[in-house]
Formats: structure tokens, sequence, C-alpha cells
């Protein structure tokens, strides 16, 4: 059967589906691979709210062909009501069992998926699915909205085994969504009010600042929104996914660059709530290491000194070693040498004239772990005669050939830059830092901060400074000085989810990444490169949040 030539054509709706599919790389032949997954209603706040709507209606399909499915927003199947156990073993045979996917790229045209991605309600009959197997199915689905935010919850579907659409399913399953909805409101709102008594119990305090949030719900004290940001709000949002009933202390560094002490816990009964309050620390800005870290203490007379000693930077390229060093050594005359330049010049002759030269300037030698034997023997005794000062920057020095480490460890002070995947914390700040240079005038809407916390960032700030450039840029042909997560680029689009992976999960993710960015973003391709079926590729892209 070649689709092309025989979409649909009485109905535009159900043509643009079966598009949609083929694009997806789906035949009408193709049998998905599906693998049922335990889903907890206590864990699913949609299953919570639809349990007891579908327990009083499951009399009432009682001996008969029909079933009710319920998906989420993810399309993944989280409930089945069968009416007998004929549709029930017919249904399972085509791959609805619990935690399948129904995604129009995975399942082709449903009234599972399609809804998903025209945002309303729709009846499938038999002939209209794309795929062979469910033309034995005919249903009407649709969406679940929550009531307060509108975001689409998941979606409801009926089914029965003929080969048109019960009349009566329409009524009956906008019914059974609106009930569904009405308990999805009460929930939330359970779970607003036990944030707001938590709340209303701190915040009349005007000596810290108090943040509480919870679903669909930020609330503030008058001292936290002066002090905190709409960034700042995100990436208390990102924290709050990890904490207990238990305080916990957190030092944050705000985009304001202000150091304080986030004071957290969940909030009981308000499903992921959280409370915070907030204290300034009095410490320095922190948003780039200016402060020499001495090991060990240096116990000779200052007199013999300079008024700095030699000092080491190190740090993974893209850190900022070269903007520490520029900081450390600001208003001092001093001579630069980047070993990398001397790589295509006179090599360690070059080297050691410069350390010759009779003038007491500073030394900054940057790319240590560049230099030849000859230059690395001329700098050890320029370090040890200690007569002028030297700024050496390299590598961590895990990862730097041991000539060059024992050269780093005559220094008596270093300044060790983390990694920005490890210094989250700090994100906002540093986003900040980064922004005033390149943007001015733009500022990190909250989605967009929180995206930034879930990514890994090989490239440091380098890196990061790119993607707020972009961002910037992109916020500023919309005309608007608020960057969102839209504004990032694609591969920046994702959530804190991800970051919280495990470390074979997140190993599995990034296999799966370089796939299909070497097919083009073809799944089919991708599928073969990584020798597993497209359907299961499929379910991996969505639970690990690609």
């Amino acid at each position: 059967m070649n689709p092309r030539s025989e979409y649909p054509i009485d109905r535009p709706v159900i043509a643009q589906s079966w598009q949609r599919s083929v694009r997806s790389g789906l035949r009408p032949d193709d049998s998905p691979d599906v693998r049922p997954v335990a889903i907890s209603a206590r864990d699913h706040p949609l299953l919570r709210a639809a349990d007891p709507v579908l327990d009083q209606v499951a009399h009432q399909l009682s001996e008969s062909d029909t079933a009710i499915l319920l998906v989420d927003a993810n399309a993944r199947l989280i409930s089945r009501t069968f009416g007998g156990v004929r549709v029930e073993h017919i249904l399972e045979s085509v791959g609805a069992v619990t935690g399948a996917q129904f995604t129009e790229d995975l399942m082709g045209t449903t009234a599972l998926g399609t809804p998903l991605e025209i945002r309303g309600g729709i009846v499938i009959n038999a002939p209209d699915h794309f795929l062979e197997q469910f033309r034995a199915i005919s249903c009407y689905g649709r969406p679940i909205l929550h009531p307060v935010s509108r975001r689409l919850e998941g979606i409801i579907c009926m089914s029965n085994l003929e080969q048109t659409v019960n009349p009566l399913f329409a009524p009956f399953v906008d019914r059974i969504a609106g009930d569904i909805e009405q308990r999805l409101l009460d929930n939330s709102r359970a779970r607003q009010r036990a944030v707001v008594e938590a709340f209303q119990r701190v915040a009349p305090r005007r000596d810290v600042a108090v943040v509480a949030v919870g679903d669909d719900l930020l609330l503030t004290n008058a001292l936290a929104s002066d002090i905190l940001t709409s960034a700042d709000f995100g990436t208390l949002r990102a924290l709050a996914a990890d904490l207990g009933e238990q305080e916990r202390h957190t030092q944050l560094t705000l985009v304001s660059g202000n150091i304080v002490d986030a004071i957290g816990h969940q909030v009981p009964g308000s499903c992921g709530g959280a409370l915070f309050r907030v204290r300034p620390i009095d410490l320095p800005r922190v948003a780039i290491p200016r402060k020499p870290r001495t090991t060990p203490a240096d116990d000779r007379p200052a007199a013999a000194h300079t008024t700095w000693q030699n000092t080491a930077i190190t740090g993974e390229p893209g850190t900022g070693r070269t903007t520490a060093a520029a900081a450390l050594i600001a208003g001092r005359p001093v001579r630069t040498v980047d070993a990398a330049a001397l790589l295509t010049g006179s090599g360690g002759a070059a080297l050691a004239g410069i350390l010759a030269e009779p003038d007491q300037k500073a030394l900054l030698i940057e790319n240590v772990h560049l230099l030849d034997p000859v230059s690395l023997s001329a700098l050890r005794s320029a370090v040890l005669k200690s007569s002028v000062p030297v700024v050496l920057t390299a590598p961590p020095l895990s990862e730097v050939p041991g000539p060059v480490a024992a050269l780093i460890s005559l220094c008596p002070n270093r300044i060790d830059i983390a990694p920005l995947r490890h210094r989250t914390i700090e994100l906002p700040a540093l986003a900040g830092d980064v922004l005033s240079r390149v943007a001015p005038r733009a500022t990190l809407g909250a989605a967009a901060g929180e995206a930034l916390l879930a990514c890994d960032w090989p490239g440091n700030l380098s890196e990061l400074t790119m993607v707020l450039q972009t961002a910037a840029d992109n916020a500023a042909r919309r005309a608007d000085q608020l960057i969102s997560m839209a504004d990032l680029p694609e591969h920046y689009q994702t959530t804190t989810r991800a970051h919280r992976l495990s470390g074979r999960d997140r190993a599995e993710r990034q296999a799966i990444v370089e796939a299909m960015n070497a097919a083009g973003g073809n799944k089919v391709h991708a599928a073969k490169m990584l020798g597993i079926s497209r359907s299961t590729l499929y379910t991996r892209l969505r639970a690990l949040d690609i």
C-alpha cells in the first residue's frame, strides 16, 4: 500500500495526520514495539484525579465491546478500563498496554495521539487509522485541560470494536473529561492551599525573604520581590524538585551577584511544593574566582616578596582562566606570553629570551602545558628565583603532564576554577554577568534560566556566552528584552528532568543525541545506527527528555 496515494480526502484533519505519520517514517503495516510499564497513581496527578471517575463509570461498560483509555500529556497510556474480555484482548494485541506511547510518530493516527497534535477532540473511525493493526477499532478522544492553567494534562478516549464510532461516545466522554478536570481543580486547590498556608505562616517576617513555589503558583513577600529576579525564581523551582521535608541549606549566587543562603523544604500535602527562606550572606561576589586559594601557607617575611606571589590558575578550557588572570594582575605592568603562539615561533629560545629581560614586569604565561621541555626548564628557574611575580594558566592538574604539574606545584597560590557543570548554583549570576557584557538590556526569564540549569556545558563559560548571545539576538528580533526558553538554541531548550538522570541514563542520552546528530535528525536512520527499533528509539527519546 502506498499511503501517499491513499490519503483520506473527505476529512482533511485525517489526511494531515496521515501525512505527519508518513513524515515520521511510519508504514501502514508497521507493528510498533511496546513494553508494559507500571504506573503508580500516587506519583501521577492525572491518574489520581481520574481513578475515582473511571471507577464510577466502569460498571456502565460491563459486558460490552467498549473501552476507555487515558494517556498523559506525553501520550503515555496510564489507565485502561475494559467492558469485556474480548475488547481487552484485542486492544492489548495492538499495543494498548500500560506505559505504551501513543504519539503520532509512533502509532500514527489514533484518538489518543492525534488530539495532542490538533489540541481538540476527534472521531477516528476504523478506516481512519494509519496503521492497519488499528482498523478493527473506532474511537473518540478529547483533551483534558487543567481548569486554571489551561495546560493539557492528557487525552481520554472511548473505543469500540465497530467500523464507526457510536454517536453517544462524544457526550459520554465529554462528561468524563469534565469530571476529571473538576477533580484536577479540587486537587490543585488542595495542593495550593497547603503552599499558601505554609507561606502565610512565614511571610509576615520582614527580616527574611520568603518564596513559596507550587503547581502553577509562586508567592513572595516584599523583600523577596526586591532581591530576586525571574531567573532566580527558576533556580528555586529547580531546587524544589530535590528537597525533602527536612530543611536544607543551599548557598546560591543570585543574578545580581549577591550570595544568599536558601533554606528550603517541601510543603507536606502540596505534591512537590516548597517553601524557601532566603537570607543574604555577607561575602564577596563569586561569579568569577578572584581570591587565590593558597596551598600551602607561605611563612617567609613579606619584605622578601612583591605585593603578590606566583600564582597558577587551572581549569578546563572556557572556564575563565584568562579572565581570572586579568582580574588578578589588573593595574600592574605585565608581560603576556601565550605558549600556543610559541608553537609557531622559536619555542624555548623565545621564552628564554623573555625571561632574561632585565625589567621587573610581572609575567603571565598562558597554556603552560603547551611549552616544550626547554621552555619549562627556563620557566621553572624563573619561578624558583621569584625575582618577578609569575602567573601561569593551565588545564586541571590531573590533566597535565608530570613536568607541568611539578611547575604548577611550585606556585604558592593556586586558583582552581571549577567547570560550569559543577557550578549550577552560580549559573543565574554567571548568566547575568555574561548578559551584562554581550546584551546589557536583555534579562533572563525564569523558564530559560531553569533550562540552562539542565545543561552539561562542556564548553563552560565560552559555551554559555554563545548560547546567551544567540538567545539575546533571538529575543531582540521579537522586539523583546526578556529571554524566553524558545529564544535559546534548540538543543538547550530542555528541562531539569534530564539533568537529574542517573549515570547510565545520561550515557544513553548522550549516545542517542550523537546518533540523532549524525543522522541529521532522521529517527529511522538514527535507530539503525543504534541497533534498536524505531519505536524503541521514540520511547527512549521521550523517557530521556530529548
